[in-house]
């Protein structure tokens, strides 16, 4: 079973990482095999998907392994990760560093770093990589190749995770409380909030889609709509006033500071 890959945790990312790769049809190169603690979370993933869950590991020795599972159940689940040494293990766990991974692990043990956010379940997620050492060249582009269903992945520094976490990990909840916030104010004024919600998400996409076609900056897209003494210039004032952006960073920043202080607290 050495072109398999096993999914370790079928929690909300664990599953999102297997629907991903699963909808780019990986799982006709790569055998899926799905694993959790709880073992009904895997058998009915798999059952959806067509994969296979299990629950013991007698003669099998996948190419890779994915672990999404809790920080504070590495521990735990490294007691059952050294039975896949060879393997190449592929870590979403926030705020586990590669040098602690190799602590429980070995230092031998091929290791590389993902902290992806949920947009990958649809081919459309963040994807910061980082590998460590012992993981070969031949085997990174492999994994760069694979990873590239998931949506925009890039390699950085380990350092960076942790900002890069907080941005795009966050960044959806964020954005869906703007979706939210839209769609509210469109039934305020009468529309079907199915109908409200549809022109929420189809001007986000659109807007998302026409600056990265056209790499514009936010500003000058933002200029490009807002026509002189219009109505888009009103609202535009209106956010302005109540410190719109100035909120958004907050956000983003207050999120960062709760994730460095979970960090201290995992030690």
């Amino acid at each position: 079973m050495t072109d398999s890959i096993l999914f370790v945790g079928c929690g909300n990312m664990g599953s999102a990482l297997v629907k991903g790769l699963w909808r780019d049809n990986w799982h006709k190169k790569f055998r899926f095999f799905l694993y959790d603690v709880l073992p009904e979370r895997s058998r009915e993933l798999a059952k959806d998907l067509g994969l296979q869950s299990i629950e013991t590991f007698d003669n099998f020795f996948p190419r890779f392994v994915f672990v999404a599972v809790k920080p504070g159940n590495v521990e735990e689940a490294c007691e059952m990760l050294q039975l896949f040494r060879n393997a190449t293990f592929v870590s979403v766990v926030a705020g586990f560093s590669i040098k602690r991974w190799h602590e429980l692990l070995g230092k031998e043990v091929k290791l590389v770093r993902l902290m992806p956010n949920l947009c990958v379940e649809v081919g459309k997620g963040v994807v910061p990589i980082c590998f460590s050492e012992s993981v070969p060249q031949e085997e990174r582009e492999e994994l760069l190749f694979l990873l590239s269903s998931l949506g925009w992945i890039f390699e950085t520094r380990e350092e960076t995770l942790g900002y890069l976490t907080a941005l795009s990990g966050s960044g959806p909840g964020m954005v869906a409380m703007f979706i939210e916030g839209m769609m509210d104010e469109g039934v305020a004024m009468g529309l079907p909030w199915e109908t409200s919600l549809k022109i929420a998400l189809q001007t986000v996409l659109g807007t998302a889609a026409l600056l990265k076609a056209k790499q514009l900056h936010p500003a000058h897209f933002k200029n490009l709509v807002a026509s002189p003494g219009g109505i888009t210039i009103a609202g535009v004032k209106a956010l302005e006033k109540k410190g719109f952006k100035g909120i958004v960073i907050e956000g983003f920043e207050k999120a960062h500071e709760r994730l460095v202080e979970l960090f201290t607290e995992m030690g």
